[in-house]
Order: C-alpha cells, then structure tokens, then sequence
C-alpha cells in the first residue's frame, strides 16, 4: 500500500533513499547539501522555512518526494509574489502562512518533482494535509520543469513563466571558438574585457572545491558576507554554514579566485553536478575593469568547455548576461491558492504576465550577440 510521509527535517529522511530520486545535475536537492542548511541553523525553527518534505513508499526506500517548505515571507524565493500577498490582504484574505516547494535562497532551474511523476497525486495529497494543519494559503513550486508546470497545471495549477540567462554549449569546442561566434565587435569587446583583469596584474583561476585551501573558504566566505553588506543586508547563510558545512560539500563546489602577488581580491562560488554548473555569490575586495564578468561569465564559460559542463546558469535578473553569451530561456513556476477568489485572481495574472514574458524573450533573442550565420 502506498504510505505518504511527512519529514520536518530531512535527516529523517533515509540519505541514500533520497539521493536516489534526485536528477544527476542537482546539486541543492542533495540530502547533503538540504541537511548542511538544516544543521546551520540557514532553514528550520526562526528562519521562516520550516520543513515539511513529502515523501512516498510502498513499505521500504521512497519512490516519489516533494521538498515542502512552510513559509512565513517570500524572502529567497527569486519568483516575486509579494504583490500577490498585498493584494491578498487589502481584501481581508490571508497569504501567510504558505507552502513553497524550492531551493532555498537559489534560483536554479531543475526537477522539482523528486522520482517517478506517477505518483504526483500521491505527494500532492501530503502536501495537502500539510496545508489544512498549518492552514495555510496555498502552494507554490518555483523553478520547476515545463513537463512539470504542465502536471500540476492538471491538478489545478496556475502556471507562472520568468526570465533567466543561461549559457549552453552549442558545439565551440574550447573559447577560441565560443569567442568566434560572436558578432566581430561583441568578439572584441569580451576579449578586451578579458585583458584588462590581466593588465591589470590580476590571475584568474578556477578551482574545484576538493582543491581549496582554508583560507580560500574563508576567501568565499568574506567576499559573500561583504557583497551582502553593501546591499543592506545580513544575509541567508550563517557563517557556520560556511565554516563547517561547506567544506563538506566540496565535490559538488566550483570556485573562481582573482589574485594579485598572491593575495586573494575577488571570488565567486558556484556549484557543480553532472553537466550543469550554478554561479552563486560573488565579491571582491576592490573595483577592477572586467573583473566581474571575468570572474562570474567568462572564466566559468571557458572552465564549462574544459571540463564537459554543458550549461551555466549564473543567477536570477540580468540582461548584461546577453552580451557574454547567455541567452534568454523561460523558466515555470506553479501556483495554487486555497481561496478560489485569490486563486483565479493570480491565474490571471501569470497569464498576462506570461505573455508579456514571452514578448521580452522574443526581443532579447533578436538582439543576440552571435552572428546571424
């Protein structure tokens, strides 16, 4: 018979079980990467993410999970509905709390829907009875699949589109022949943004995490709590994240590190699984000319064709990417609120919006950087 359960954390759930049904290029759907958050205090009780994950099984390792958050904001999601909750509250209704199936603080693009889609239904009715305990607003899963979007849109669903950048090998081989796609000023331009980082004196190196010294992690570290005090914040991730639990997940880690004489100036952090790679925080100790493209685009690019990676994605936002060869790709969330007035308030939104989403990838695609041949 099949069992739904119900985990508020996922160290309680089995590890190997769970890594099973995770795709092969996730790296933050991982037990380890979930369970490092978990232990440093980054989601759990005071954080505004509370576990709930749905798992299903027939008596022994599951064949189906939904990561379920319960969710007191929308901080760190990246799929913006805080409209949706100020419209919600001027007609009285209340929006929080929610249920958000994500990763938290990323905006990475993957399966969302752990293991055989067969047994949707099945992790849908977890989901729920999770919503009816916490009474909560509705359900969101963001950054999921178009497969997926269309799923859920079967059970009621509404289906939101957004913009994102990402670079995908289309055959170059190495960078000289990325480079030679390019129209011939976009060509130019990179390789002067390339030069000047090195007449600037400053060596760019990329570093697989199993590869890192301890004061390059506490390098990462540094540079992503200054990039967050210059934005007024405080950041998702505790330091002890980074001191005790990151190392831990260094094969999944892909660092970039800017030096001059040896000191360390600038870095970003990204992950790596399979042939996908994830650029997520960056900062730098002071401004050079280029050094963030360099840093968070073109070494990362240059990296991805040495080593098999076949697709970056390098963050939410950001139409500079177009420029440097990521180009404009859809990405699908779901919606479902439990209030049918606020629920077919939102579909009509992402329905609008969706068309307007459409237009903009219609628009930057006609703008490529590559030649028309």
């Amino acid at each position: 018979m099949l069992q739904v359960r119900l985990h508020p954390a996922l160290a309680t759930a089995p590890a190997e079980g769970w890594n099973a049904l995770v795709p092969l290029h996730d790296p933050f759907f991982t037990h380890a990467f979930l369970t490092s958050l978990e232990r440093a205090g980054a989601v759990g009780k005071g954080t505004g993410w509370i576990g709930a994950h749905v798992t299903v099984d027939e008596g022994g390792p599951p064949l189906a999970a939904l990561p379920l958050w319960l969710r007191g904001d929308s901080w760190g999601e990246y799929v913006f509905d805080h409209g949706w909750a100020n419209a919600a509250h001027r007609g009285g209704l209340r929006y929080y709390p929610k249920l958000t199936t994500a990763i938290p603080f990323t905006p990475a693009c993957a399966g969302r829907i752990l293991g055989d889609p067969a047994h949707l239904p099945a992790l849908l009715a977890g989901v729920d009875r999770v919503r009816r305990e916490a009474d909560a607003s509705g359900h969101h899963v963001l950054f999921c699949t178009e497969a997926e979007a269309a799923g859920l849109a079967d059970h009621g669903y509404a289906v939101r589109l957004g913009l994102q950048f990402h670079w995908e090998d289309e055959g170059y081989g190495d960078w000289e022949g990325f480079l030679a796609r390019f129209t011939s000023k976009r060509r130019k331009e990179l390789a002067r943004e390339r030069r000047q980082v090195r007449e600037a004196g400053v060596e760019v190196r990329v570093v697989r995490g199993t590869e890192l010294e301890p004061a390059e992690w506490e390098a990462l570290r540094r540079f992503y709590r200054s990039t967050q005090e210059q934005h007024g914040q405080s950041g998702y991730l505790p330091d002890r994240w980074f001191h005790e639990e990151l190392p831990g997940l260094a094969p999944f880690v892909v660092a970039v590190l800017a030096r001059r004489g040896g000191t360390v100036l600038a870095g970003a952090l990204n992950f790596c699984r399979g042939d996908s790679l994830y650029g997520r925080y960056w900062g730098a100790d002071e401004e050079v000319k280029g050094l963030h493209f360099e840093v968070c685009y073109h070494a990362l690019v240059e990296w991805a064709l040495q080593n098999g990676v076949r697709r970056v994605e390098a963050g939410a936002q950001g139409e500079h990417k177009l420029q440097r060869g990521f180009l404009p790709r859809l990405t699908w969330s779901a919606h479902r609120l439990a209030e049918p007035r606020l629920h077919a308030a939102v579909a009509d939104f992402c329905a609008r919006e969706g068309e307007a989403i459409r237009e903009s990838v219609a628009h930057y695609a006609a703008h490529s950087p590559f030649r028309a041949d």
